[in-house]
């Protein structure tokens, strides 16, 4: 079965704030994952114009550690050019959203640091193993080497 790689990253300069919700965790570390939209667990404080430039909603941060909490699936590709075939580890993208609470839309729309974005339809989140990649061969991804997811 073929895997698909989707790289989906927000990272965010501010520490996290106190959860908004109550009941969810804090981000602890950089924020490297927001989920906006129709989700039902946040842990994020309203939005504040002057504290988050970035984008207009934060309702649920995730940091490295906290994805990686939610299981870590594998996929290996080999592309013409590399070195040699990379493992990328990292959640599936349908547990991600299903820890945000998403109510399953027609799509999602994800958006990078560098600007790169692109929709993905229900169907195709659940017809394929879309992992959010956080690391490569065992190494966590840094800015600038597909990361930080």
């Amino acid at each position: 079965m073929k895997f698909l790689v989707t790289v989906l990253a927000l990272l965010v300069a501010f520490p996290a704030a106190a959860s908004a919700a109550g009941e969810l965790d804090a981000v602890a570390g950089a924020v490297v994952l927001t989920v906006t939209g129709k989700i039902k667990q946040i842990n994020r404080e309203k939005f504040d114009p002057v504290r988050d430039g970035f984008i207009a909603f934060h309702e649920r941060e995730f940091d490295r550690a906290m994805l990686e909490e939610i299981g870590m699936e594998e996929a290996e590709i080999d592309f013409d050019g590399w070195e040699g075939p990379i493992r990328f580890q990292g959640p599936r993208l349908i547990d991600v959203l299903n820890e945000a609470g998403w109510r399953k839309g027609s799509r999602i729309t994800t958006l990078a640091l560098d600007g790169f974005g692109t929709k993905i339809s229900n169907y195709d989140i659940k017809a394929h193993g879309w992992i959010l990649a956080t690391r490569g061969n065992d190494k966590p991804f840094g800015i600038g080497q597909c990361g930080p997811l």
